[in-house]
C-alpha cells in the first residue's frame, strides 16, 4: 500500500489527529494559504496536504497554486488516500547522454586539456560521482520532536595531545564512549548533534564530522577526526556513516510522471536560500527514493515546462529524504511547495 506523505513519520512526531474531531466539509481559500497549512489545520498534520489534493484533481492544476476564493472539499480522516503524481511529458525520454556535458559548465578558469603531451586526459572524458561522498555523510536529517536521534554513544573527550576546550578539530584524537556495539581498529563513525526544530515536523540532526577508530583498549577507544563538516564538540553523538552505493559516472535520468513530494523545511532554518541549502522532503526509501534523484519546481503560469528549481537527494530515510538546492531562480523552496521527481539515478 502506497503511503500518503510519510505518515508514519507524522504519527511519531505530529500530535495525535482524532477521528471524531468535526472537520468542515470545504474550505475557502485565503491569500497565503498553501496544502500544507490547510492540512495542519484540519488534520492537525501537515503531512496529509496529499488528502486535500487527491479530492480537489478537478479544481487545483498544480498544487503549489491554490487561489483565493478557490472552494476546497476538505475529506475527513477516514478517507483512503492514494499516491497522486505529476503527470510529465508525453514524448518519450530523451536518451540519457553516457557523461556530464561539463562543456556547458565551463567558467571563464577553464583551460583546454586536450592530449598534447604524456597522455592528459580532457575534462570532459572525466567521469564524476553525480553526489560526492562527502555529500552523503555530511547531510542533515531529520528525527521525532522528542527524544535523542539513534546513536552508538557519544564523543567522551580529548586523547591526549593539546587539548583546547570543548571544541575538536580535523586530525585531532577523541574519546569514544561506545555503546551498544562492539568497536574494532578502522571502524569508522559518524559524528553529529541536533541542531534546531522545524515546528510540527521534527528535530534536525546534523552531521559534524566522520571519526576513525586508531586504538581500542580496556580503558578506551581512541579515535581520530578525519572529516570536519562544523564545529564538533565534546559530548556529540556518533554513529554508524550513511551507507554509499553510487557509482562513478552514474546519472540521474528523466522520468515521466514522477512522483510529488512537499518541502517541510530547511536544514538552515534562514528565510535566505542559497545554491546546496538542503531541505527536507516527505519521501523516503519507502518511496522509493534514492540517492542522486532530482526533482524540479515548476511554474506552470510561466510556460509549460519553465522550471524554477532543482533539488537533488544527497540523504535519505525510510520516510524522508534531504536534497540540497543545485539550481534556483530565487529563494522558492519555501515549506509547503510541491516538487516533482523528473530524473532518477539508475
Amino acid at each position: 500500500m502506497v503511503r500518503s506523505a510519510a505518515a508514519a513519520v507524522a504519527i511519531m512526531i505530529l500530535p495525535a489527529f482524532s477521528l471524531a474531531q468535526e472537520i468542515p466539509a470545504s474550505h475557502t481559500v485565503v491569500d497565503g494559504d498553501t496544502l500544507w497549512d490547510l492540512a495542519q489545520e484540519y488534520y492537525s498534520n501537515p503531512f496529509d496536504w496529499r488528502r486535500i489534493w487527491e479530492a480537489n484533481q478537478d479544481e487545483i492544476a498544480d498544487p503549489n497554486l491554490i487561489l483565493p476564493g478557490q472552494v476546497l472539499v476538505i475529506p475527513d480522516g477516514t478517507a483512503a488516500v492514494t499516491e497522486v503524481v505529476v503527470e510529465g511529458p508525453e514524448d518519450p525520454a530523451p536518451e540519457p547522454p553516457s557523461g556530464p556535458n561539463l562543456a556547458e559548465a565551463r567558467t571563464i578558469f577553464y583551460r583546454e586539456t586536450s592530449v598534447v603531451s604524456g597522455g592528459v586526459v580532457r575534462g570532459d572524458e572525466i567521469e564524476y560521482f553525480s553526489v560526492p561522498r562527502d555529500l552523503v555523510y555530511s547531510a542533515p536529517r531529520l528525527i521525532g520532536l522528542e527524544g535523542d536521534p539513534d546513536n552508538n554513544g557519544t564523543i567522551a573527550g580529548h586523547a591526549g595531545g593539546t587539548e583546547s576546550g570543548e571544541t575538536l578539530r580535523a586530525w585531532d584524537r577523541i574519546r569514544l564512549d561506545v555503546q551498544g556495539t562492539e568497536a574494532r581498529v578502522g571502524d569508522r563513525f559518524q559524528l553529529f548533534t541536533v541542531s534546531r526544530s522545524i515546528e510540527d515536523v521534527g528535530q534536525v540532526v546534523l552531521p559534524t564530522g566522520v571519526a576513525t577508530v586508531t586504538d581500542v583498549t580496556s580503558e578506551a577507544v581512541v579515535a581520530v577526526v578525519d572529516k570536519e563538516f562544523h564545529r564538533i564538540t565534546i559530548g556529540d553523538f556518533i554513529g554508524p556513516i550513511p551507507s554509499y552505493g553510487l557509482e562513478r559516472g552514474q546519472m540521474a535520468q528523466d522520468v515521466m510522471g514522477g512522483s510529488a513530494a512537499m518541502v517541510m523545511g530547511g536544514a538552515r532554518g534562514s528565510g535566505l536560500q542559497d545554491l546546496n541549502d538542503v531541505v527536507f522532503l516527505d519521501l523516503g526509501r519507502m518511496d522509493g527514493i534514492g540517492l542522486g534523484d532530482e526533482f524540479d519546481l515548476l511554474n506552470p503560469a510561466a510556460g509549460a515546462g519553465v522550471v524554477e528549481g532543482v533539488l537533488q537527494v544527497v540523504g535519505v530515510s525510510e520516510e524522508t529524504s534531504a536534497a540540497r538546492i543545485i539550481n534556483m531562480v530565487d529563494a522558492v523552496f519555501s515549506q509547503g511547495v510541491v516538487v516533482r521527481l523528473a530524473r532518477k539515478m539508475r
